[in-house]
């Protein structure tokens, strides 16, 4: 696969959900699911930037059992320091440091054998963890 070339990287960095998202996956892999609480946004709007976050090769996906956990890709190249250096600027950012901090806390959640929870009242288990 073709590497994504910078100016389209910049392009899906820029987009602010799509930072936010991937504030939280630095600071843990996580379950839609969990990106939906963290960030008080609808599963539909998780998975459509997921996919494009997929599409550049910013992040991976690994299913487990009916759920997906999102990871960020561990790339050494001149994209994984360009996403890097994105990621280390946003720590200046107090809502992004509070979105990160309870990002970390919902993955250590699943360290204690809770299984991924829903943002959505009404919602069934294992719905909006594909994307």
């Amino acid at each position: 696969m073709t590497p994504i070339s910078p100016v389209d990287l910049l392009m899906v960095l820029a987009e602010p959900t799509r930072l936010r998202i991937l504030n939280c996956l630095d600071a843990a892999p996580l379950f839609v699911s969990d990106l939906q609480l963290v960030l008080d946004l609808p599963q539909p709007t998780v998975s459509r930037h997921l996919t494009v976050l997929k599409k550049a090769r910013i992040v991976r996906d690994t299913p487990i059992a009916q759920f997906v956990l999102y990871r960020l890709r561990s790339e050494t190249g001149p994209q994984g320091r360009l996403v890097q250096a994105v990621l280390d600027s946003l720590g200046h950012d107090e809502r992004l440091r509070l979105e990160r901090h309870r990002a970390l806390d919902r993955s250590r959640a699943h360290g204690r054998g809770r299984m991924p929870t829903l943002a959505r009242a009404g919602a069934t288990e294992g719905d909006g963890d594909r994307a």
